[in-house]
């Protein structure tokens, strides 16, 4: 097969277009994830916060286990992401940031689960800052390469809020829903909804511009 050689002004447009394509995906990608994972995250922890005050039947904290269809969204996302074809440094680091939070939610339930079976008492608390502290991070980490700043704040505002209720725990300051749970939605919402909106807003200026 005959390969063709690129004059300069095609070489010079091709990596215009790749790099254009590339901040494109990012923001158009990682807008998409951060909106299904904050939408889902928000709706679930509303459900079980009325479910359990109206109830008063703490069991109703399974119901978080809806969130394993964020999985499913992203599998759908990934497929399409990939099918764009190269990837950038930011994408890598981007990628191993999230593969890293993931792993460790996906440890933290294994750790929860078999204190919970061992000790017969709830650790699930654990999960709980965990989503505030260390998706915090991965946040941070991703609006840092990414340099969407609402990003950067949202994960600080959560690592903030799960630091303060760490405190309180330390401190036998007794943990009320009236206030937990609305600190937690308004920090996914900061952390996933506001920048995932930002960044799909981005995306389509840029491929206005293009």
């Amino acid at each position: 097969m005959e390969e063709k050689t690129l004059n300069e002004k095609e070489s010079i447009e091709l990596i215009a277009r790749m790099i254009s394509d590339t901040k494109s995906r990012l923001e158009v990608g990682d807008g998409n994830i951060l909106l299904n994972w904050g939408v889902l995250t928000v709706a679930v922890a509303v459900i079980v916060w009325i479910a359990v005050a109206v109830t008063g039947n703490p069991a109703f904290n399974a119901l978080w286990g809806l969130m394993v269809f964020g999985w499913l969204f992203n599998l759908r996302l990934n497929r399409k992401k990939r099918s764009r074809g190269y990837r950038s440094y930011t994408d890598n680091v981007c990628a191993v940031i999230w593969k890293i939070v993931g792993l460790l939610g996906v440890y933290g339930v294994i750790m929860c689960a078999v204190f919970q079976w061992v000790t017969g008492l709830s650790p699930w608390l654990t999960m709980f800052l965990y989503a505030l502290i260390i998706v915090g991070f991965g946040a941070v980490g991703s609006g840092a390469a990414l340099k969407v700043k609402s990003l950067v704040f949202g994960g600080t505002f959560s690592i903030t809020f799960g630091m303060v209720i760490i405190c309180c725990v330390l401190t036998n300051i007794t943990l009320n829903a009236l206030w937990v749970m609305p600190g937690f939605i308004l920090s996914f919402a900061l952390m996933m909804i506001v920048p995932g909106l930002e960044m799909r807003r981005l995306a389509r200026k840029e491929y206005e511009r293009a």
